[in-house]
């Protein structure tokens, strides 16, 4: 027998086919080093990204951008538009704080303008009710009563011809002009119903009907009429119709006059 071994009837067809060797770099258990291994990584992740970035995505980010852009407009239109109408409230708050203040003030002059009108109301109805005589100095020349048989119903002042003659209060002129014995004649009524007549004026100031204050000069003394000498014949009447005199003195004292 021969020592070959033994290769059967068909060793073609049972012969171990040629097997090829790859090299150890790329056989299963080869690592590649790291930065080859991250630089497919990279390129991997690259052409990943390039296959995503489309135009639609730009697009996209596009209007993603005009939208923000539109947002911030927006917000700093309102800002503005806060920032106006603080402005513009602030503004009405001033106009209306500067109307309250010119009402107060208004209101604190019409305050003293009235305060000033009673005030000069006040005195001039004092001054009204004031009474003067109706001459500065005078002389009694004759009083009232009987004389000579017959009754003097005033009394005599004895002045210069001219010394002026006043109103002794507020009043109004009743008569003005000439009656026989008494010539030249002012008959005044006062505010308090008093009336005064004033004889043998050398002149006449006012007229019937005429307004006459206290210290008003109505005329002056004289010597016309029933009369011996320059003198101021007063005389006082309770009524206008009747003759009602009244002792002058009693009166002229009253008022503060004797």
């Amino acid at each position: 027998m021969s020592s070959r071994s033994y290769q059967g009837r068909h060793a073609g067809r049972h012969r171990a086919g040629s097997r090829v060797r790859l090299p150890r770099a790329f056989s299963a258990g080869f690592v590649l080093p790291t930065t080859a291994a991250a630089a497919l990584v990279v390129t991997a992740t690259g052409a990943s990204v390039a296959e995503s970035a489309t135009p639609q995505a730009f697009a996209l980010t596009g209007q993603q951008t005009q939208i923000a852009q539109t947002q911030e407009a927006a917000s700093e239109a309102t800002v503005t538009e806060i920032a106006a109408r603080r402005q513009d409230a602030t503004m009405q708050s001033a106009a209306l704080l500067g109307r309250a203040e010119a009402q107060r003030r208004a209101a604190r002059a019409a305050v003293r303008q009235a305060e000033a009108k009673a005030k000069a109301q006040a005195a001039a109805e004092k001054r009204a009710k004031t009474w003067v005589r109706p001459i500065h100095t005078w002389n009694i020349t004759s009083g009232f009563g009987w004389r000579w048989g017959k009754r003097h119903d005033g009394m005599d002042l004895g002045a210069p011809t001219g010394t002026p003659l006043y109103a002794m209060s507020q009043g109004t002129v009743i008569k003005a002009g000439w009656e026989d014995s008494f010539g030249n004649k002012v008959e005044i009524q006062y505010w308090d119903g008093s009336i005064s007549w004033y004889g043998h004026m050398s002149r006449i100031d006012v007229q019937a009907g005429q307004q006459v204050s206290a210290g008003q000069q109505v005329g002056a003394v004289g010597n016309t009429g029933h009369s011996f000498g320059s003198h101021l014949h007063l005389e006082f009447q309770r009524t206008t119709t009747s003759d009602t005199p009244i002792d002058p003195v009693p009166w002229l004292k009253n008022h503060g006059l004797w």
